[in-house]
């Protein structure tokens, strides 16, 4: 495997790329869980129906989920710790837009742009650390403290989001996880180096297409289903959309797949 780095490789700072990468994943998973428990003052602030609440919570997780795949591509093509910064100055961006919001259109915007910073961020980290820790069990030692966020976070986001909502109010969730975005936007751009893996590696843009559309129209269809009913129209298309384009999606996988087994085996002597 062919890796280009770019940046010093101290040794010394591997303890400050294993922070940064803690507090993007950290972040990134709170955000995933704390909006619930400001479901009921959004709604009544900003006069929401049901269904847009709905969708305050979830366009956070579509967009996540729809774009992990795409994003570790990214970070192998164009740098790790570039992709990994540009989500940090995204989720940030739709984090400061969910605080101002001043209606729902708005902040479900914001919980988008948010949840497009997290999908860019989460698959760079992981690729950040293996190459700060070449070390085996330092690296597992380290993959360990990561991968332990995700449980904090839940254990932290819930009792965190519950007392700011109760004390300052829906819109210090978003405002106050700021200043964590910020320092760990300057850390990035401090102590990480840069790393790429472009051998072997391309943008699947029809792959990622049939993904969103999968799984958009999915989300479309539990959101939106009790209100136009089951078996309505617009559900069963919604429902058929996504089991279609979920095979697609899968079929484009495992030819693909032949195709990197077939281009492998023709340059090895």
């Amino acid at each position: 495997m062919s890796i280009t780095l770019t940046a010093r490789e101290a040794r010394p700072a591997s303890g400050l790329i294993l922070l940064t990468m803690s507090l993007g994943v950290l972040i990134a998973q709170i955000d995933t869980s704390v909006v619930n428990l400001a479901v009921k003052p959004i709604g009544t602030d900003l006069k929401a129906s049901v269904t847009e609440l709905q969708w305050i919570v979830d366009v956070y997780n579509f967009v996540y989920a729809s774009l992990l795949l795409t994003a570790g591509t990214l970070a192998d093509l164009y740098g790790r710790r570039r992709i990994f910064g540009l989500g940090i100055a995204l989720f940030t961006l739709g984090t400061v837009v969910c605080g101002l919001a001043p209606d729902v259109p708005t902040l479900v915007a914001g919980r988008a742009v948010a949840g497009l910073g997290a999908a860019l961020e989460v698959p760079a980290s992981l690729a950040i650390l293996t190459i700060a820790y070449p070390d085996t069990k330092e690296r597992t030692r380290a993959l360990g403290i990561w991968a332990s966020c995700y449980g904090i976070a839940i254990v932290i986001g819930p009792t965190a989001g519950g007392a700011l909502v109760d004390a300052s109010g829906w819109r210090s969730i978003f405002l106050l996880i700021i200043p964590f975005c910020l320092v760990t936007l300057v850390l990035v751009m401090t102590v990480v180096p840069e790393s790429s893996n472009p051998q072997g590696r391309r943008l699947d843009l029809p792959g990622q297409a049939l993904a969103i559309a999968s799984l958009g129209s999915l989300s479309l269809a539990a959101i939106e289903g009790p209100r136009w009913g089951w078996a309505s129209t617009g559900s069963v298309a919604a429902f058929s959309l996504s089991v279609v384009a979920a095979a697609l999606f899968l079929r484009r996988r495992v030819a693909l797949q032949h195709w990197m087994l077939q281009s492998c085996c023709c340059r090895c002597p």
